[in-house]
């Protein structure tokens, strides 16, 4: 049984008086489905009711503000008591499917203050490496008065919590927030009885857990989330403060500790970006021997991490986060003994970049699960009728559309011209960061098998191909082709595309020019840098990889820098020779760079060739994924489900 071999994280186990089912647990990620006021709403409901109908031992719901002036919009809030019955609701959902529900209470460090947005710290200092310290200027330093009335604003809002029937309560003194920045020197730098000394740093958090203890009891089992350490940031709390901090809020009162770690410029590897697996279990190691209470380990674990981390005594509790993002029903699916119907996380962080540097008002999403956000609406039911589908293009979007509408009971067949199925997926794991994108591509495949979806291979589709089998629907989902721009000497033999480079087709010399330097450029060039290849990547715009998001284009650029790869911007090619690419730049310099092999990166286009030749021979046919318009896998994924629930 596939529960034997992960023994100790099905064990049950207990946080003060509340018991658990398991030592899985959910922690508090950001979503932005709450109500703009704060309010629960039912996309809220439902996404927390999958996750705790997936079987997981205990849910921290997401970073909850203690106040209405503390409240950000869609950021969820126990502020008022107008809020307790849909926090009622939320707990009761949690609590059908055997979940034992928390919240985390969580000042951002940002408040209203008569309309207008005012970010507060314990001292008025900018500290440039704090990801929400990045400021124009410094912020308001709170007076002793308003920090007691802080104090009683997570005193009222655990009672809360306490009266909508939550099962307890984490306090938020972690990463970059309030909490947090009393305990660093970073960012405390007071000269009063909150300052100076670890003990006085701490008082913030003490004085908070003890006016919770007098609103809620001893019972209701309240913790605290703890940076352990802080790296990149200048007088950044220590490993050593941090063992004279756990002795004194366990004494206040904390019936558990919630490892965690911050990390700023070079070390954007640290919570709340985790990268590596793992990387923050020392710290939670570290904590796990000054006390007795409960430890809670966190940073990308997966299973078996998290089963190691158990049997070798590290923590007590494992949190899976964005695992559990992209599969709600991961724990039950263990026990069950379904491994492989796992769908597995990739680490590509859009879930974490979308709330932080994307659009105001953007809600989480998952790459690998469509589904996150909408399950009330992305519900799969049997079709009233079953039809007969054809899809052809074996991709991401190609195989969601084909196994969503398997699922509802079309009979579907998937035509793939490569020997495999996967399409860009298999050209996407290759360079460095990407290759969680590989266990992805199996687990689809593997949904394909499940789903009975006929297969062909090495299947170059043709009309005939399609009509003959007389479809009542078509998805065409073909993928995009690689733009070729005109250049003087593109046509040259020592000219590929990146494309063919990570497919492994391409015949690659020593010195190479990339031109294009979006992410599949830098990409590729990282791949190729890592190879020990000279690289020179030419981008027209100002700025590398401008298609990216904020943290993923940070560890790529630091990547290549780190592997001495030339970045060249706001520049143009010119000509590409025998042995040599002429380029010239924005401000007019020309310039000649040796080189062995030319590599094009400058994007896709729509390849919608056989789309337009079957229109009008279908009675339903769709364009999806980059057939339709080149974008990233999310969108294809999307389209892909979204098409299976219209067939």
């Amino acid at each position: 049984m596939t529960v034997t071999r992960f023994k100790k994280l099905f064990e049950p186990t207990n946080i003060g008086k509340m018991q658990l089912k398991n030592r899985i647990v959910m922690p508090p990620m950001g979503t932005n489905y709450a109500a703009e006021d704060g309010a629960v709403g039912q996309r809220m409901l439902d996404y927390y009711e999958a996750r705790a109908r997936g079987g997981v031992g205990l849910i921290i719901v997401e970073g909850s503000a203690p106040s209405l002036q503390s409240t950000m919009p869609h950021q969820a809030s126990l502020g008022d008591d107008e809020f307790i019955p849909g926090w009622q609701k939320l707990t009761d959902a949690a609590h059908k499917h055997g979940a034992k529900i928390a919240i985390q209470l969580m000042h951002c460090t940002m408040e209203n203050r008569d309309g207008t947005v005012v970010q507060v710290s314990p001292s008025a200092v900018i500290v440039p490496a704090r990801f929400m310290g990045i400021l124009r200027e410094p912020p308001h330093e709170l007076t002793p008065e308003e920090i007691t009335e802080r104090v009683k604003w997570f005193a009222s809002a655990a009672a809360r919590a306490k009266k909508a029937g939550f099962d307890g309560a984490e306090i938020h003194g972690a990463h970059q927030y309030l909490v947090a920045a009393f305990l660093s020197s970073a960012t405390n730098q007071r000269k009063d009885e909150y300052g100076g000394s670890v003990e006085n740093k701490a008082r913030f958090l003490l004085e908070i857990l003890q006016a919770i203890r007098e609103e809620v009891g001893r019972d209701f089992p309240v913790w605290v989330r703890l940076n352990a350490q802080e790296w990149g940031v200048e007088n950044g709390v220590t490993i050593e403060e941090t063992r004279q901090v756990v002795p004194m809020v366990v004494e206040a009162g904390a019936q558990a500790i919630h490892v965690s770690g911050y990390g700023a410029g070079s070390y954007i590897t640290a919570a709340p970006i985790v990268d590596t697996p793992g990387f923050l279990v020392p710290l939670a190691e570290e904590v796990k021997k000054l006390t007795s209470v409960p430890v809670i380990a966190v940073g990308r674990l997966d299973l078996e991490l998290g089963e190691r981390i158990l049997e070798e005594g590290k923590a007590d509790l494992v949190a899976m986060g964005r695992r559990l993002m992209a599969d709600p029903f991961l724990p039950n699916k263990v026990i069950e003994g379904r491994l492989d119907e796992v769908n597995p996380c990739i680490g590509c962080m859009e879930c974490i970049e979308r709330l932080f540097v994307g659009r105001r008002g953007e809600s989480v999403i998952c790459v690998v699960n469509p589904v996150i956000g909408a399950e009330r609406e992305y519900q799969i039911r049997h079709a009233g009728k079953a039809k007969n589908v054809v899809v052809v293009g074996g991709g991401p979007a190609g195989m969601q559309a084909a196994v969503v509408a398997a699922q509802r009971g079309h009979k579907v067949t998937l035509f793939e011209k490569d020997a495999k199925l996967g399409g860009q997926l298999n050209v996407a794991a290759v360079p460095p960061f990407k290759g969680d994108i590989l266990p992805w591509r199996d687990y689809l495949v593997k949904q394909i098998e499940q789903a009975g979806v006929e297969v062909k291979l090495n299947a170059h589709a043709s009309v005939e191909m399609v009509t003959e089998r007389n479809p009542d629907a078509v998805v065409i989902a073909t993928g995009g082709a690689p733009v070729v721009p005109v250049i003087p000497g593109i046509d040259r033999p020592n000219v590929v595309t990146a494309q063919d480079v990570l497919s492994g087709r391409g015949r690659i010399g020593q010195n190479i020019v990339i031109i294009g330097g979006g992410m599949i450029g830098c990409e590729t060039g990282h791949y190729l840098a890592g190879q020990g290849k000279t690289v020179t990547i030419i981008e027209i715009l100002d700025r590398m990889a401008s298609d990216m998001l904020f943290m993923t284009r940070r560890r790529l650029i630091d990547g290549l820098r780190s592997k001495k790869v030339a970045l060249v911007t706001g520049a143009t090619c010119e000509e590409i020779g025998e042995d040599s690419v002429r380029l010239s730049t924005a401000d007019g310099e020309k310039r000649i760079i040796e080189v062995d092999t030319v590599i094009i990166a400058v994007g896709y286009k729509a390849n919608q060739r056989l789309y337009k030749a079957l229109e009008g021979k279908a009675a339903e046919i769709y364009c999806i994924g980059d057939s339709s318009e080149p974008r990233r896998i999310l969108e294809a994924v999307n389209e892909g489900y979204r098409t299976g629930l219209a067939l």
